[in-house]
């Protein structure tokens, strides 16, 4: 118990002198002492402390541009599994999705969606005390499909998104999650450019109520989206429908205000092949 406490303190002393990668060392011993001593709760704090050291470092060299060997990120990834790995153990699930979640944050940072998605991934097992947590944890993934270029399988891991708000939203919380969802899924639509051969009826009508010969005029398109965006979603999907590419420039100059980052990329990816069409 002193030798921990003795690394503890050499660790935020170095923190504060702006070495996390020795920090992180001393994280490391402090928690081997917990566990020598079977504090379990104590262990886990150590290595995630030394692994949020060794991440810092390593985010620290990239943003330098300095060469790295990615040791940093490798003992990073180590302590995050070993801490998550702890917490599973001791039955405290959701303490264990919350540090993979970290990790996972950290590494879309660093554009590793591919890795970044597994450990999304083993947090949503995990997670099921909270319903937001689980939304905002396959809301992850779909992000890490999209930036993989993955659009067949973004589009499938919104729908379960969709899907699993209105089956657990009687209170109708979360509109504002929906309506991402919803425009999402009509850009990836656009971009697959999906067939009845290749698609399921119910993503086919996600798009087709947009569509010229689409459903009553009279009906709301969708409940979750103001009207202003509606219309101009439902205008670009039929520029879209009869190759109107300079509808199209126009209208991405309009919607832009009202789309996120990722929305807009995912919008030019749509309007650049109809311009290279032209």
């Amino acid at each position: 118990a002193e030798a921990s406490e003795n690394f503890r303190q050499l660790a935020k002393r170095l923190e504060d002198a702006e070495e996390p990668q020795f920090a992180g060392f001393c994280y490391l011993a402090t928690g081997k002492c917990e566990q020598t001593v079977g504090n379990p709760a104590a262990e886990v704090e150590a290595i995630t402390l030394a692994a949020r050291c060794f991440l810092r470092t390593e985010m620290e060299q990239q943003n330098l541009k300095n060469p790295s060997f990615e040791e940093y990120l490798n003992a990073a990834i180590a302590g995050f599994q070993q801490a998550g790995k702890v917490e599973e153990e001791a039955g405290r699930y959701s303490a264990a999705a919350a540090l993979y979640i970290e990790l996972g944050d950290a590494l879309m940072k660093l554009n590793r969606p591919s890795e970044a998605m597994f450990y999304f991934e083993k947090a949503v097992k995990l997670e099921s005390s909270s319903i937001l947590d689980i939304v905002n944890i396959k809301s992850k993934i779909s992000d890490c499909y999209i930036n993989l270029g993955d659009h067949h399988n973004a589009l499938k891991s919104l729908t379960e998104i969709a899907n699993f708000c209105t089956e657990h939203d009687p209170c109708q919380l979360f509109h504002s999650r929906l309506a991402t969802v919803e425009v999402l899924r009509v850009l990836l639509l656009l971009i697959i450019s999906p067939s009845h051969h290749n698609t399921p009826p119910h993503l086919l009508q996600v798009l087709d109520k947009y569509k010229w010969e689409g459903g009553d005029e009279d009906e709301e398109l969708c409940p979750y989206l103001d009207d202003d965006l509606s219309i101009l979603l439902q205008s670009i999907v039929m520029a879209v429908q009869v190759h109107d590419s300079e509808a199209l420039l126009y209208l991405e100059d309009e919607i832009n205000e009202h789309l996120d980052a990722q929305q807009r990329k995912l919008l030019r990816l749509v309007v650049s092949r109809e311009v290279k069409r032209k």
